[in-house]
């Protein structure tokens, strides 16, 4: 009996490569939902169990990614050595000087003045805010200046990077998914194509020879095979490689310019964001340096205000060393709340987020490929070997409850 006349007779064979495609398909699907899930582990520890690839590796993973942003894209140093002028300043940081300038007149002005300030009327005390919003503009650009000269001892930037993966576990995978998200499509989508192929072979094979053994062994080969050559696209070739009329590049490769923009939009608004940064310098020894700026930059102005003629009027000697004292503890609590001074500063003063961009962009391939593949290369024999088993599986059920009667027809 010949090859066509076999398939005809036995038409359910045709479902074969519908089944491999399923497979493939699926396989692949798991194997991407395991890099991700669960969050925490799930078993007995430390190996009956699982606990999704990225998850368990965190730490790791985090280290290596602060290890690129701080050796290939971002310098602190450069990011903040810049001028600030008084008016592009005041524009970033606008509405926190004027809660400064307005905390400033409520302690001087109501608080131990209020009877002169009251009679000032509304034309002086326009006069008075306005000098006290440039000299609030002036102090604070100091203060920025200081922080840009001192920044590298304020801000650790794999501190700040360790802490938000302890404060919110599911975000280093939130990060690898949403700038690898159209690589894992590809992957889940390339096991049905990849599994229909393979299927057409193992549909010839099994009906040139039923063995009871092929379609578990042709189930693992797809799941195993399919896992394997979608993770090697992904990455491979790095460079665009023509062959004849076509140009293939490794889809993570020829997105670059894409990734560097979610990469960056990413890290600067769930790593590297304000209230991250902000927690990681208050609780480390950068806040310690940031008070002495602040204190000292903060004294030097009122020590200026203490010597007006005006304020020695307004404010009797005995009440200026508790009004300075006041008035230090009110900016010290303040400037690190959510919309405070150094939480605004972290947020809006740099183009963290264009900066990796730019950056990100210019990688050499090599380093490029650093963003995604860590991901990936310490467990990604767990990720196919799973598939295998789950190709096996499904194998044994074609073959059980499938092809059993089928099997002994074409064995005929």
């Amino acid at each position: 009996m010949d090859l066509l006349t076999r398939i005809q007779d036995n038409w359910i064979v045709l479902l074969i490569p519908l089944i491999s495609a399923l497979v493939g398909w699926f396989t692949n699907f798991v194997a991407i939902k395991m890099m991700f899930h669960p969050v925490e582990f799930i078993g007995i520890p430390p190996y009956l169990g699982w606990q999704g690839v990225i998850p368990a590796n965190a730490l790791r993973l985090a280290k290596v990614s602060n290890a690129l942003i701080t050796g290939k894209l971002l310098s602190l140093r450069q990011l903040f050595d810049q001028t600030f002028s008084a008016e592009s300043f005041a524009g970033n940081l606008g509405v926190v000087i004027d809660d400064v300038t307005e905390q400033v007149i409520d302690e001087v002005a109501n608080k131990h003045a209020k009877a002169v300030w009251d009679n000032a009327g509304e034309f002086m005390q326009n006069k008075v805010r306005e000098h006290v919003r440039a000299e609030v503009i002036e102090v604070s650009r100091a203060i920025a200046m200081d922080m840009a000269d001192d920044i590298d001892s304020i801000m650790d930037i794999e501190q700040t990077v360790l802490e938000a993966m302890e404060r919110h576990k599911a975000l280093m995978g939130e990060m690898f998914y949403e700038v690898g998200r159209q690589e894992f499509k590809f992957i889940e989508r390339s096991g049905l194509y990849f599994g229909f192929a393979f299927g057409v072979f193992q549909m010839l094979i099994w009906v040139l020879y039923p063995a009871p053994w092929i379609l578990p062994a042709a189930g693992f080969l797809v799941g195993y095979l399919t896992n394997w050559i979608a993770l090697k696209l992904v990455f491979f070739p790095r460079d665009p490689l023509k062959i004849g009329p076509v140009t293939v590049q490794g889809l993570f490769h020829k997105r670059q310019n894409e990734v560097a923009e979610a990469f960056g939009k990413t890290v600067a608004t769930r790593v590297l964001n304000a209230d991250n940064i902000v927690a990681t310098v208050m609780d480390g020894d950068g806040a310690a340096r940031m008070n002495e700026i602040v204190e000292h930059r903060i004294s030097a102005l009122i020590t200026k205000y203490e010597a007006h003629p005006m304020a020695k009027l307004i404010v009797p000697e005995e009440k200026r060393a508790a009004l300075r004292a006041e008035l230090l503890e009110r900016i010290r609590t303040e400037w690190p709340k959510p919309g405070g001074f150094f939480h605004t500063f972290a947020g809006e003063s740099v183009d963290l987020q264009g900066e990796l961009e730019r950056r990100m962009k210019a990688l050499d391939r090599e380093s490029y490929e650093g963003v995604l593949r860590p991901a990936f290369q310490q467990d990604e024999w767990k990720l196919i070997a799973a598939g295998a088993v789950l190709g096996a599986a499904a194998g044994v059920l074609q073959l059980v409850y499938i092809f059993g009667d089928a099997m002994e027809r074409l064995s005929r």
